[in-house]
């Protein structure tokens, strides 16, 4: 009687099974397609939930389900593991993957290998950066064009990788010789090739924006603190020239000092207030000889002398400031060590028989500034020269 049982049951549960998927109920039919010992059938109904379902994840449920219930290697097996590795794939979209999809994208791609869709496992490899992968799947689909394109484009990627990594090498060579200039165009040129490059953008922009440029450069030299201002004049105004002054009654260009005849002279700019001297306004030039004290209109002192610690050069206080101007060629306290304002505005560090050093790192000829900068006059001296700041 069992035996006719089992038998006859299980017919049961078929009927019972098909009569549930005519009525809409999935769920009953997909279980007593199951203990009627028809797992093909069972499988089949959970595909057919699957495309009943919204919910993607659901779906993908479902699908791995229909796969286990399937025996391995049947045509519903296939069919249940290619929906849920395209399924998979369309989830992932066409962007640049995350973490987490790009695990999902490979899962895909192995099934989709296992199952012999090879061409189709190759994109999906192609799409996780899976290189080894998609080799291996365009080889079993006998794509031998695709995998020599493949071969190829990793070859050149690998020389471009090569290059880039010399490149950068050589940006740090630069860097540490003092060819900041060059260093920040080769930057920029890697930057035009890989303009997505984020670290890369990241350290030309921090380059960049260390760069001392002139006309005020502020130094640390013989123990003191040095506020150097290049060019062979130095205009002070409210929102013009080398030295700025924020106050109402200093105009936008409002006094120039400079040579003249061989001695250093100051000159009001047409002032709107003026420039007095002991409350008399300049008229032409007025040599600064052993000292002058003078009022920019009528507000804020200025005052000019011969520098101490620099011979030939010309201290100039204002605003709370001092400065040091050399009018001229701006040669350092430390011997045979000159500041040069490149074309661009790079302030330059020339060395007239004089050998600079950074560490253990001989600088080229004309060294571009940096903020932060130690410079030795012997390798491994101690330091002559610190660039406080631009």
């Amino acid at each position: 009687m069992a035996f006719f049982d089992r038998l006859f049951g299980k017919g049961r549960y078929v009927a019972q099974a098909r009569a549930a998927e005519l009525r809409g109920d999935l769920v009953r039919a997909a279980e007593l397609f199951g203990e009627s010992g028809q797992p093909d059938e069972a499988a089949r109904v959970m595909i057919l939930r699957a495309d009943g379902e919204t919910d993607p994840r659901a779906k993908l449920q479902f699908f791995a389900q229909a796969a286990q219930l399937s025996g391995a290697g049947t045509d519903r097996n296939k069919e249940a593991r290619l929906r849920r590795a395209e399924l998979l794939l369309a989830l992932a979209g066409d962007a640049t993957i995350s973490a987490v999809a790009r695990h999902e994208v490979i899962e895909a791609a192995r099934d989709l290998e296992a199952i012999g869709e090879s061409l189709k496992a190759a994109e999906a490899y192609a799409r996780a950066g899976d290189k080894e992968g998609e080799a291996r799947a365009l080889q079993a689909a006998g794509d031998v064009e695709g995998l020599e394109f493949l071969l190829a484009t990793e070859q050149h990627k690998e020389r471009v990788s090569r290059a880039r990594v010399d490149r950068t090498k050589d940006v740090d060579l630069m860097i540490e010789c003092g060819r900041r200039r060059e260093a920040l165009a080769a930057l920029d040129e890697l930057l035009a090739a890989t303009p997505d490059d984020a670290p890369l953008r990241e350290r030309a922009n921090g380059l960049r924006a260390r760069r001392v440029l002139a006309p005020i450069v502020a130094l640390e030299m013989l123990g003191e603190r040095w506020t150097m201002v290049l060019g062979d004049d130095v205009v002070i105004g409210r929102t013009e020239g080398s030295i700025k002054v924020s106050s109402n009654a200093v105009s936008r260009q409002h006094v120039r000092i400079m040579r003249e005849g061989g001695e250093v002279v100051v000159r009001d700019l047409g002032s709107r207030n003026g420039t007095q001297l002991r409350g008399i306004n300049l008229a032409g030039a007025l040599p600064v000889r052993d000292g002058l004290e003078l009022k920019l209109g009528r507000e804020v002192t200025l005052r000019l002398a011969p520098s101490t610690r620099l011979a030939g050069a010309t201290e100039i206080e204002v605003a709370g400031h001092r400065y040091v101007a050399c009018l001229g060629k701006a040669c350092l306290p430390v011997s045979g060590l000159t500041l040069v304002p490149g074309a661009d505005g790079w302030v330059e560090l020339v060395g007239s028989g004089t050998h600079c050093y950074a560490g253990d790192v001989e600088w080229a000829d004309h060294a571009t500034l940096l903020a932060g900068d130690c410079i030795t006059t012997a390798r491994k001296g101690e330091p002559a020269v610190r660039v406080v700041s631009t």
